[in-house]
């Protein structure tokens, strides 16, 4: 039947104003703008399914009951709903994307099976709603099969007016088999890993994953304000961008490249160990020849590298992506800027010509779950810069690894920047057939930066001395393990020296303290004069300013780590000064910690086999050369030293690899969380916030009362940003009990609003802008009969 008079008067969305086929329309312009901008990214044949799909993605909103929960006037609506308005029927369940494919039957006589399954996956997968309910199992499509056949009436009979409205067995078999071959092909997560590894399949999902993926990205452009499904590319001449970037810093009259970027930057993909101050990000913005992501672990660092590749490229030219990237684009913005808004939806949407990542945005599209092709059929046709991957541990590299690998086959290009690099994770990239460069001379830094002594004691027992050196006018950096060591030893060096010169920065202050912190320890920990500066400062910190911070102290005294760690913290020290350093050591490592709460930081065999690659690499003068601490970690995480000192490092590596290819539902599950408690972490409020949060809350409520769109949204996002300054993170483990469910009661944790998934914590825990969150272990002891001393250090 002709559906074309139904299409034009029923809703796709509920404002009123948008048709089905005005919502079909606006998806074709975002695909013909997608092509324009990108030519050659798809072939004839996935214009043609990728048009065919957009054209019957939202059919099902046809539905009747989807018409009548739309919140418009009665008067719009195109059907009457007085006979339903009461009823719960389970047909009411299905979402609009299952529902689609009913009408695409007669496209078998235009397309192969092979292509109407795509199709049929495309659409019924651009939503995430209901794919764990039907695709899970043959009987999750039996059970679809037999909703739909017993509502069909109430669905469409609208559209059959006059006529008796049924199931034909011609259609249900027709989608039955569709969704047979969806489960046994491509749903099922295993399968599907083992398809990448077979080339013959390898076409077939490249033209699956573009073709859904980009029918979600065309969806969510479509269906926004002033959105674009991608933005136009950088085109020119990335070495005159660059080239122009330097002439505008003022620092270079004739700006050359390196000789590190001049021999790097046409490489394909590339695994590159190099020094820091070479020119990593030069190196970048010139090896990038398409759409560009640049990732980096942790959120500090992608926010630095946003403004840095902001300067070369424009800062409109450039995304920022993480947890809470909205919220740092708008403190550098105008309060009534909307623009900050709409190029962070385009940013979402992967629309920004050059992205600044986190690995946790991109990287867990590997684990499959619903929606993931949005993710890969972008990276089929990007250049990836994995910056720092040194910063990231089994759990992250792992499924890193797996996704680098499925995705270069699709079409992705990667550059890895790293200042040290594992062998067992050299020779992974290495079975993917990457170039590994691990001592290119180009790639060396030869001045003499850190000449290093051991303690045969705890941090705690040096206090004398630290205090020694920042009287001497030295600026100190006290970097130790756990936060808890952190707090002990700012206190008692506060007894010990002038308490205004004494600071402390870890991870468990509120955002709005530890901001403050960041920014004034990079203004102590400045060697270039750009910044005014105190002298014969003392700060404790914790590894959270390994790699995260661009900071250069004079002194640095460490608690002993593994010998990645313990090279990253010396890179906090003498980091941007070009001539070699000379006199009494400037890196002191404390071999003894307390083994209790370091258990489940760093393995004591590891740290210990550090300290000895250390003491054997230092030269005749004491100094660690860069080629030494590359050697150093090179060695520490081979295979077989790994199985000699029988680590846990490589047992857990192994773990990871088995749980990845269990699929990502299997990641909810609690011996996978067992494995990764450590890196997850929890947002909450202290209680000492809890009445100025909700204050911020009831301002929330007015909200809703101002008129103009832009405004409302401009003034809800202003005060989530504020009330996100009172969130502090913590562990997991601290507010689970012994069978993984939050602890609710006021000792422990309390939901503050369930809509925006606030918490408080409870007494238990006490907070101060001075020392941050601390835990009152005795009291925690009591809701967890597995208690574990080490997980609250």
């Amino acid at each position: 039947m002709d559906l074309t008079k139904h299409l034009k008067t029923h809703f796709a969305k509920s404002d009123g104003k948008t048709t089905i086929e005005k919502h079909i329309q606006d998806l074709l312009e975002q695909f013909s703008l997608f092509v324009q901008q990108y030519p050659s990214v798809l072939t004839n044949k996935e214009k043609e399914l990728l048009k065919v799909a957009i054209k019957y993605h939202d059919y099902g909103k046809l539905n009747k009951l989807f018409q009548c929960k739309l919140p418009i006037s009665k008067a719009l609506k195109p059907v009457n709903c007085e006979c339903s308005k009461h009823r719960k029927r389970k047909g009411d369940k299905v979402p609009h994307q299952f529902l689609s494919p009913l009408f695409m039957r007669d496209l078998g006589n235009r397309f192969s099976k092979e292509d109407l399954t795509i199709v049929v996956y495309s659409v019924v997968n651009h939503h995430a709603r209901g794919r764990d309910e039907y695709l899970s199992d043959k009987y999750g499509i039996y059970n679809l099969l037999e909703c739909i056949e017993s509502n069909i009436a109430e669905f469409f009979g609208h559209l059959f007016e006059g006529k008796e409205l049924r199931l034909s067995e011609e259609t249900r078999e027709f989608y039955e088999g569709i969704l047979e071959d969806i489960i046994d092909e491509i749903a099922n997560v295993s399968i599907l890993n083992k398809k990448f590894e077979n080339e013959k399949d390898v076409s077939f999902l490249k033209t699956l994953i573009k073709v859904a993926g980009l029918l979600i990205r065309v969806d969510h452009a479509a269906s926004g304000e002033e959105l674009v499904v991608e933005e136009e590319p950088i085109v020119g001449n990335r070495e005159g961008i660059f080239k122009d970037y330097l002439k505008a810093k003022k620092e270079y009259k004739e700006p050359r490249l390196r000789p590190f970027q001049e021999k790097f930057k046409d490489y394909d993909n590339l695994v590159l160990v190099a020094d820091t101050g070479l020119g990593k990000t030069g190196l970048a913005v010139l090896w990038a020849k398409r759409k560009m992501f640049y990732v980096l672990p942790n959120r500090a660092s992608t926010n630095a590298m946003y403004d840095t590749l902001g300067q070369i490229f424009g800062k409109n030219r450039v995304g920022l992506l993480h947890s809470t990237s909205l919220l740092y684009l708008l403190e550098g913005a105008k309060k009534e800027d909307y623009t900050v808004l709409r190029d962070y939806d385009n940013t979402k949407n992967l629309a920004k010509p050059v992205t600044v990542s986190t690995a946790d945005q991109l990287f867990t599209a590997v684990f499959k779950y619903p929606t993931y092709e949005k993710i890969y059929a972008t990276l089929s046709y990007s250049d990836v810069v994995i910056d720092e991957i040194q910063g990231f541990d089994p759990a992250q590299i792992v499924p890193i690894l797996s996704q680098v690998k499925e995705t270069v086959k699709l079409g992705a290009r990667y550059l890895i920047i790293t200042a040290t690099l594992p062998e067992i994770v050299r020779q992974e990239f290495e079975k993917l057939g990457f170039t590994v460069k691990v001592d290119a001379p180009e790639t060396i830094d030869a001045t003499k930066r850190h000449k290093v002594a051991f303690y045969e004691l705890e941090i705690n027992s040096v206090l004398e001395e630290i205090v020694a050196q920042a009287k001497s006018g030295k600026n100190v950096l006290v970097i130790v393990n756990t936060v808890t060591t952190a707090q002990e030893v700012y206190k008692e060096l506060k007894e010990k020296y002038l308490r205004e010169k004494v600071k402390l920065l870890h991870s468990r202050f509120i955002w709005e303290h530890r901001s403050k912190r960041e920014t004034e320890i990079k203004i102590d920990g400045d060697s270039t004069g750009k910044h005014p500066k105190e002298k014969g400062v003392i700060w404790v910190t914790t590894q959270l300013v390994e790699v995260s911070l661009n900071i250069d102290f004079d002194v640095l005294f460490t608690e002993a780590a593994t010998a990645d760690s313990l090279i990253q913290r010396m890179g906090r020290v003498w980091r941007h000064r070009q001539e070699d350093y000379k006199g009494k050591p400037n890196v002191y490592i404390c071999k003894k910690v307390d083994e209790g709460r370091n258990t489940l930081i760093y393995e004591k065999v590891l740290r210990e086999k550090s300290i000895e690659l250390i003491r054997e690499h230092l030269d005749v003068d004491g100094y660690l050369l860069s080629m030494a601490k590359r050697k150093i970690v090179e060695t520490l995480y081979s295979r077989e030293l790994l199985k000699s000192l029988g680590a846990k490092y490589l047992s857990k590596w192994d773990e990871v690899e088995r749980i990845f290819n269990s699929g990502w539902n299997y990641l909810l599950k609690s011996e996978a969380q067992h494995l990764f408690r450590d890196t997850i972490t929890f947002e909450a409020i202290p209680r000492e916030c809890k009445d100025k949060v909700k204050k911020l809350l009831d301002e929330l409520r007015e909200v809703s009362s101002i008129e103009d769109k832009r405004e409302r949204r401009l003034k809800r996002v202003d005060i989530l940003k504020n009330i996100n300054n009172f969130k502090v993170p913590v562990p997991l483990y601290w507010v689970l009990d012994d069978k993984g469910r939050l602890i609710l009661n006021e000792e422990v944790c309390e939901l503050l609003d369930f809509n925006l998934n606030l918490y408080v914590l409870g007494k238990c825990f006490k907070y101060s802008e001075e020392l941050g969150l601390e835990p009152n272990r005795e009291e925690l002891k009591k809701f967890k009969k597995n208690y574990n001393d080490a997980l609250f250090a």
